[in-house]
């Protein structure tokens, strides 16, 4: 199996959450859409931490989409904590396999 999944943890100041969130899914549509990543998944852990998880066809797709995007720190209030690079082994996810809360 191809591909690279990337964890990305962020912390949000509590007044931009819901605006982190709309960011989050509005790049993550686009990107998907427009055929760049194959999608991604944004959860918390227990410190109220955001966490997402998100799978790229390769490392050179995914370097190539954060150069397109405008430098700087577009989504205020927003700290990437850390990025983990993964090489993908098994890929066992279904397109849809929790509900959509945002649908």
């Amino acid at each position: 199996m191809s591909g690279v999944a990337i964890l990305y943890r962020w912390r949000v100041e509590p007044e931009h959450e819901d605006g982190f969130r709309t960011l989050w899914r509005d790049a993550t549509l686009r990107l998907r859409a427009g055929g760049i990543a194959q999608g991604s998944c944004l959860t918390r852990d227990e410190n109220g931490e955001f966490v997402g998880i998100a799978l790229w066809p390769s490392l050179e797709a995914r370097d190539a989409a954060f150069a397109a995007s405008p430098s700087g720190d577009p989504w205020p209030g927003v700290t990437r904590m850390s990025e983990t690079r993964l090489s993908v082994v098994e890929n066992l996810w279904a397109a849809s396999a929790l509900p959509d809360d945002q649908a």
